[in-house]
């Protein structure tokens, strides 16, 4: 389930919650005031564990590389059936 972060328009504290994205939290746990809450906006998150971050060049780096591999394949193959 997603996780949403809330403002309270009444003592400032931020809380976060989990709920479904069509549900709505209004009520502050912190001061208990009624419909006080703001939706924040936040970065979205994943949670991949085991996959390494890579940099984008090095990503693309890796992508020419294994291409050029792919090239030269097939410019084989091609050359061996004239």
């Amino acid at each position: 389930m997603p996780r949403y972060q809330y403002s309270c328009e009444k003592c400032g504290q931020l809380s976060n919650f989990v709920h479904l994205s069509d549900e709505v939290e209004t009520d502050c746990p912190k001061c208990n005031s009624s419909d006080t809450l703001v939706k924040v906006l936040t970065q979205f998150r994943t949670n991949k564990t085991g996959v390494k971050k890579q940099k984008i060049g090095h990503l693309t780096e890796q992508f020419i590389e294994d291409s050029r591999q792919e090239l030269e394949l097939q410019r084989d193959k091609l050359s061996k059936n004239r």
